[in-house]
């Protein structure tokens, strides 16, 4: 059996390897099977680790660039996919914010009913039969009117600092409370306000 020319140069260098004494023994092992000598022996072995050492790095190199165009494609579907919650989520805030709306709506129109017709029925007649003029009538109408849009303007200005506190601290906490559950009302000061003008 003749031996095999290689048709790669082999560069003429004395190089002294020390090896491990198991290495040492395997290599003495594969020699005696295959009957090469040890210069031969060590060329292969070397040639077989850079290849190991190749197909070791290749893939991780394209494991770790993934193909632009499916990367973008990911994205967008994710974007597409968030867009559409979010824009479902703001029709649906400015439905039930419209319905906030027509209800109160109706609620003020029948509070001012229900206050005119108090007004005209119950308080009016006997404010005249003490002998207040119509005028002062109309006048005093005018300035309750104007103490109850002050208590109600001044409410909802309480209500609105004591929501911004929440959210403020809502946010620092990320923590979600029961925000009517935190409103502390005078009781002695709405109840007031529900008795009747004397």
């Amino acid at each position: 059996m003749g031996t095999r020319r290689s048709r790669r140069t082999l560069v003429k260098r004395i190089t002294s390897t020390n090896v491990y004494v198991d290495q040492a023994t395997q290599m003495q092992a594969i020699m005696e099977a295959t009957a090469t000598k040890e210069a031969q022996l060590v060329r292969q072995l070397i040639d077989e680790a850079l290849a190991a050492r190749r197909r070791k790095s290749v893939p991780q190199e394209a494991a770790e660039q993934p193909s632009p165009a499916q990367d973008i494609s990911e994205t967008l579907q994710t974007l597409q996919t968030l867009m559409l919650r979010m824009i479902g989520q703001g029709e649906s805030t400015s439905q039930m914010q419209s319905v906030s709306l027509e209800l109160l709506q109706e609620a003020v129109v029948e509070a001012r009913s229900g206050k005119m017709s108090v007004w005209e029925f119950l308080v009016a007649p006997g404010l005249s039969d003490k002998g207040k003029s119509t005028g002062e009538i109309a006048r005093l109408f005018e300035v309750k009117n104007e103490d109850a849009k002050d208590y109600a303007y001044g409410l909802a200005e309480e209500i609105k600092k004591e929501l911004d506190a929440d959210d403020l601290e809502s946010t620092s906490t990320t923590h979600d409370e029961d925000r009517q559950g935190s409103f502390v009302y005078d009781s002695s000061e709405t109840q007031e306000e529900m008795q009747p003008a004397s």
